[in-house]
């Protein structure tokens, strides 16, 4: 009999948490192992993002169930049309419940990829479900408050890539009954990406994968290009990812250093990988937190072998910070943080320093297959 495990997603958008997902079920042991999928959302939910997962999970013969159809309507009557029409017929919330709670129960283990994936489906839980509930977090305390406020009195285990015992007490202060596994975010690696290469042409590109958003400040990269446009003349930086820069209220900072000229929004990359490759990028900028790569996005720079420095929004305190000779550079100097860029855009020594630092890095504690071994022991 193998152990039935059940991961639950939002959707299957090329996304940190879907990402996380794809990753772990290429590399989970399924020899004993019966792997299915919960997802939230339906799929062709969003006008901006395809379902680029789901296909992947399938060739996985990975069991998929959507929310909507597990809490669908149970109930028949010889009125079945009226009430269809009265709109009678749906489930009470209650009846919910006891479908979702039911079905979590049918299986040994439940993880939930994200804080927020849990929040959203918290509500369908009963009180009676006493499982340990396991949260791959893939959110920080900068990035707002979607664990922070969970029932501090269930029982979690945490899952993230925090490895220090002050960073676990900092994120999840205030639970009652927890513990923690610590697993970075990890990927199957495939060393045929790196193609960076340091180049002297005159014009020096910059580049920022990020989504377009009001809760992806980008202010201290645009003061960070108005400091080295005084230096280096011809220097661009490319801003990669969906969304409306105006929306995002980016402009505004735009217009008022006179960056017009030298930034240029790119759109959604498929790839964030092949876009590096094609572009001949010198240089990525990340929004960081203490001194990690950023997300799997920073991870799949650091593939490429194109070198990286960030911008710290961790509050409390980082031992690391404002130093180019550690592995991932974190700033919160303003004028540090464009002497490091220069180092790296002028200085072929630095830069490959830099890069390849960041590269073994990787090649040394990202990898999946090595990784899931502290998933997998979950399961005996």
């Amino acid at each position: 009999m193998k152990t039935k495990a059940l991961f639950v997603v939002s959707d299957f958008y090329h996304g940190g948490a879907q990402r996380e997902m794809y990753e772990i079920d290429c590399a989970l042991n399924k020899a004993n192992l019966e792997v299915a999928i919960l997802c939230l959302y339906g799929l062709d939910s969003s006008n901006h993002f395809s379902d680029f997962f789901y296909e992947k999970h399938i060739k996985l013969e990975t069991r998929i169930v959507f929310l909507q159809d597990l809490i669908k309507s149970t109930r028949k009557s010889k009125y079945k049309k009226y009430y269809h029409k009265l709109n009678f017929n749906k489930n009470t919330h209650e009846d919910k419940v006891k479908l979702v709670t039911n079905f979590f129960k049918s299986y040994e283990q439940v993880f939930f990829m994200g804080e927020y994936t849990y929040k959203n489906i918290e509500q369908y839980i009963s009180s009676t479900y006493n499982k340990t509930r396991n949260v791959f977090i893939m959110c920080a305390r900068f990035q707002g408050e979607q664990y922070r406020n969970l029932n501090k009195n269930d029982k979690y285990r945490f899952i993230s890539p925090f490895d220090t015992e002050d960073q676990v007490k900092f994120e999840f202060e205030g639970f009652k009954n927890y513990n923690h596994i610590h697993f970075p975010l990890s990927m199957m690696i495939d060393k045929s990406w790196n193609k960076w290469y340091f180049n002297d042409n005159k014009v020096k590109k910059i580049a920022i994968f990020t989504r377009l958003s009001k809760t992806k400040p980008l202010d201290p990269f645009f003061y960070a290009l108005h400091l080295l446009l005084s230096e280096i003349e011809n220097l661009e930086l490319h801003i990669f990812g969906a969304g409306d820069y105006r929306e995002a209220e980016y402009d505004r900072y735009i217009n008022h250093l006179g960056l017009d000229r030298n930034i240029f929004f790119r759109g959604h990359q498929k790839d964030i990988k092949t876009t590096l490759n094609r572009e001949n990028i010198d240089l990525v900028w990340f929004q960081g937190y203490l001194n990690r790569p950023a997300g799997y996005a920073g991870q799949d720079v650091i593939l490429t072998g194109t070198p990286m420095l960030l911008w710290d929004f961790y509050t409390g305190e980082n031992k690391n910070i404002n130093k180019l000779e550690y592995v991932f550079p974190h700033f919160k100097n303003l004028g540090l943080f464009a002497a490091a860029s220069k180092s790296i855009l002028l200085n072929k020594e630095v830069a490959e320093e830099v890069a390849l630092k960041q590269y073994n890095e990787i090649l040394n504690t990202r990898d999946v297959e090595k990784n899931i071994v502290k998933i997998n022991k979950l399961f005996n």
